[in-house]
């Protein structure tokens, strides 16, 4: 009971000096308007420029709507409160942007396992992935992403099913000028596993499926050289190994970035409803930030490819559209996709060397590893 009453009083009345409120509010200020500004840049250029308008780029359009959606209705108020120590928005806005904050984050991680399980089909699958996956089905797979992040967050926040009876008596939920989330331990762990932990899995197993794809089908490309281009590849020093070991920087950036930014929080999340709230404010409000910089970080990882590169350009220095056409069009060095976005382009890679089979599905994998290099 005193850990809980410490905990909001923390939160709520510790003040910080002059110097530590600016130098905290520049920080978090200084991410949320990176993320907005990375965000947008997205949305815009897929938006603007019709090469960028495929199926795979719509999961990354949820992705970046999900994360504009933390960067402009989570990220301002919680720096603000953090750095004055109070909340100034009322009572029903506090629910109302835990609700956000929840929808929100748990959609950006459901959209990158929904991107990472289209890498997969494509990968594994390409010469059947664009039957199965169609705009039908990728609008379909995006509003059962917002429709499970809205049933875990707005529902059960506005029917107050996250309540703790412990912080409610000490008047967690009813203090106008505090607003944290405090869930009980079910909504905690069932949120939690639904939001995170599941996606998690499903993610670590199919980026380490692709990485093992890539690495057998870099090998069979070897296999199927003939001499000539055989001696060229023992020239260049060993492509296929080169290749494997770009899919494997490339899966341990995804990997990384996302499991360093959110498992943190959500370790804390399930654990301090069964401690008696023994996780630090500071802490948590840390770990809380650090989710939050997945949504800044999100833009560079599946955003940075020279189509994209080059649509950012186009936007930000006001370009004429004929010249960006021209690029992103002919950018065909990596693709967000993991295939090709049209079936014609798959004879063009196929025609390289070895087998067309093998060589379309390995070139798309190198192709798609090269933008990290």
């Amino acid at each position: 009971m005193d850990n809980q009453t410490h905990n909001v009083t923390e939160s709520s009345e510790a003040s910080m000096s002059i110097g530590i409120q600016i130098l905290v509010g520049s920080i978090l200020f200084f991410m949320t308007g990176f993320a907005i500004c990375g965000n947008l840049l997205v949305i815009i250029s897929v938006c603007i420029f019709r090469q960028l308008r495929t199926i795979t780029n719509y999961f990354i359009i949820s992705l970046a709507t999900a994360d504009l959606m933390v960067t402009l209705f989570v990220m301002p108020f919680n720096a603000l409160f953090i750095v004055t120590g109070k909340w100034s928005f009322g009572l029903f806005f506090c629910d109302l942007y835990i609700s956000v904050d929840i929808l929100a984050c748990t959609a950006s991680i459901l959209n990158l396992c929904v991107i990472a399980l289209d890498r997969y089909w494509a990968i594994t699958s390409p010469f059947t992935y664009y039957q199965r996956v169609n705009a039908k089905s990728a609008f379909l797979l995006i509003a059962c992403v917002w429709a499970v992040s809205f049933l875990i967050s707005v529902l059960p926040v506005m029917l107050k099913l996250h309540i703790d009876e412990n912080l409610k008596a000490n008047n967690w939920y009813d203090n106008p000028y505090f607003c944290a989330l405090g869930v009980n331990g079910v909504f905690a762990v069932v949120s939690s596993t639904i939001s995170f932990y599941v996606p998690t899995c499903v993610i670590i197993f199919v980026y380490l499926r692709i990485f093992s794809v890539a690495r057998r089908q870099a090998r069979q490309i070897a296999s199927h050289n003939n001499a000539a281009m055989r001696l060229q590849n023992n020239s260049k020093g060993k492509p296929s190994m080169a290749r494997e070991r770009k899919a494997a920087k490339t899966l341990a950036i995804i990997m990384g970035v996302f499991i360093i930014c959110w498992l943190p929080f959500f370790i804390v999340n399930i654990i301090d409803p069964f401690c008696g709230r023994c996780i630090p404010g500071i802490v948590f409000d840390t770990f809380v930030w650090l989710g939050y910089f997945n949504s800044c970080a999100n833009p560079l990882i599946y955003a940075q490819n020279a189509s994209f590169r080059n649509a950012f350009k186009a936007v930000l220095f006001c370009h004429k559209c004929r010249g960006i056409k021209y690029r992103t069009g002919e950018s065909s060095d990596d693709h967000v996709s993991a295939v090709p976005q049209r079936l014609g382009q798959r004879g063009a890679y196929s025609q390289e060397v070895g087998s067309p089979r093998v060589k379309t599905v390995s070139s798309e994998v190198a192709k798609q590893q090269e933008r990290f290099d």
